[in-house]
């Protein structure tokens, strides 16, 4: 019973001098990591965002006019006006040969143009919701490396001279009597014994150290604490605990793997894969104006059945309104994607287009707007004069603009100078410059920001010099990734990167001018 408290002692002494060991071993590592912070007023945040233009596009029209696209494959027998002409409602414009068959044909065109739209705008949603993946060329590991100090041996170690009981031999002070080993994870992994040779005189003494067996080990008991004492032996075993994937586009952390000390995986969060910003910005652009091409060919084709549809038995096509023919095209050489007449009853003109429910609180009447022609480039200058109160039909083709695919658009109308040269009918772009964009707060960069259970955070610097934790309250995002906080930090504040030394709470902080690729992703 005695023999077995002792052991038991011995092993609670050993344990706690390692753990004393290891705890201010590890708290002397902290304590000399430095995390590098950079100030935000040097460059890094801005105080102020104008926002950017918002895009929408549309088409010239007057509150009343008549616009005239005739069917491909038309004849036209006969032009009864010219440019200039004053018309009356009724008044034969043009004389065609009617075909009946081509208004069912046109009308399954159109469904079919009409599904090929709903299609693109489909995959616009999918597009504008899709979550951009790295590009492989951008994205860098970086592996997070740990020093873990462990008691590797203790020695037990003679206190006094006794006798090894193995040929005679004794122990002298201060000679290892035996060593036990162990694993990093405190497991014992065997024990040796010695005994010594003492041979010879004076300074002619030679001591030889011979490995035995337990068995053959016949001196002290190793827990007799009046003959034996012990001492603690520790290593070093570096390891990797996490492997980071960095990008260098966005300047963020896509992926990580966290393992144990034994090379197992605990977690995985693998680097998404996909279409990247730019591919999905390509995409994007390039599905919107394919859309918009859809979108003027359905017009234009919905134009040509309702001519086919107004159009007389005897193929006369009338004045719907009474005004000035201000374009009329000529019979046997015309332009089947342009107008081939039309006529105007007022010179108000102006350009309708839509805009997402989220920008309405930055549109007013009032405010202006540049407009470009597409088929001939030249610009202008309208005042909106109407901003709808309800959105607009989901199958109205007629509008588009930009902003959230998933919100609702609401119509706008924009008055301009028709002496400008743009004529009704024709499609344009629009550039809205809103009177209340300016968005003042503080925009930090997002890979500075990073979230827990309790919220968003940043690793501020703070009076003391040291590094900590701050929560803070973030808004908006623009152009791209720069994100506004709205309460938790100041302009004045310094925040490191953070991940490696830079998520360390309680260690000191270095001021840098900024961030190295290198330390970004120097997670060690």
């Amino acid at each position: 019973m005695k023999k077995t408290i002792k052991i038991l002692l011995t092993v609670i002494i050993i344990v706690g001098v390692s753990v004393c060991g290891l705890y201010f071993g590890f708290h002397y590592k902290q304590s000399q990591k430095v995390a590098e912070v950079v100030k935000l007023d040097g460059g890094l945040a801005m105080t102020e965002y104008w926002g950017d233009n918002i895009e929408s596009y549309g088409m010239v029209t007057s509150e009343k006019a008549q616009t005239c696209y005739v069917p491909s494959g038309t004849e036209i027998v006969s032009v009864n006006v010219a440019v200039g002409d004053h018309v009356n409602a009724g008044d034969v414009i043009i004389s065609v040969k009617k075909d009946e068959k081509n208004i069912a044909e046109k009308e399954l065109q159109l469904e079919k143009a009409r599904q090929g739209y709903r299609v693109s705008q489909i995959k616009l949603d999918r597009l504008m919701n899709m979550t951009p993946s790295p590009d492989p060329v951008n994205v860098s590991s970086n592996d997070d490396t740990r020093e873990y100090e462990y008691v590797s041996s203790v020695d037990y170690v003679a206190k006094q001279e006794f006798e090894n009981g193995y040929d005679g031999g004794v122990y002298k002070k201060d000679e290892v009597v035996a060593t036990e080993t162990f694993d990093y994870n405190g497991k014992s992994t065997g024990m040796t014994y010695y005994v010594y040779d003492h041979h010879g005189t004076g300074d002619e003494t030679v001591t030889t150290k011979t490995s035995i067996k337990k068995e053959e080990y016949k001196g002290k008991d190793l827990t007799d604490q009046d003959y034996i004492t012990t001492k603690s032996n520790t290593s070093i075993k570096s390891y990797v605990r996490r492997t980071y994937y960095y990008d260098s586009a966005t300047q963020k952390v896509v992926g990580e793997i966290v393992y144990d000390m034994n090379g197992d995986i605990e977690y995985e969060k693998k680097v998404p894969t996909g279409l990247s910003a730019k591919q999905i910005s390509e995409d994007t652009a390039t599905l919107q104006a394919q859309m918009k091409k859809q979108d003027l060919e359905i017009r234009k084709m919905e134009n040509e059945y309702e001519t086919m549809l107004t159009t007389k038995d005897n193929g006369d096509i009338v004045a719907r309104v009474s005004g000035t023919v201000s374009k009329i095209q000529d019979k046997d050489n015309f332009n089947k994607n342009q107008p081939f007449f039309i006529i105007t009853a007022t010179d108000e003109y102006y350009i309708t287009g839509s805009i997402g429910e989220f920008y309405l609180d930055q549109l007013h009447v009032g405010d202006s707007v540049s407009f470009n022609s597409w088929e001939t480039g030249q610009s202008a200058e309208a005042v909106i004069t109407s901003i709808s109160d309800s959105p607009a039909a989901e199958d109205n083709y007629f509008f588009g603009g930009s902003g959230n695919t998933n919100s609702s658009n609401y119509e706008f109308k924009a008055s301009f100078d028709k002496s400008v040269g743009i004529e009704i009918g024709t499609a344009v772009d629009i550039t809205i410059n809103s009177s209340n964009q300016e968005q003042s707060g503080l925009y930090i960069p997002g890979y500075l920001i990073k979230k827990d259970a309790t919220g968003s955070f940043v690793m501020k610097m703070n009076e003391a010099g040291v590094l900590e934790k701050a929560y803070i309250k973030i808004g908006k995002k623009v152009w791209g990734d720069m994100t506004q906080v709205k309460d938790g930090i100041t302009i004045e504040d310094s925040l490191a990167f953070p991940y490696g030394n830079g998520a360390i709470e309680g260690i000191k902080c270095k001021q840098v001018n900024g961030f190295e690729e290198n330390n970004m992703g120097g997670l060690g």
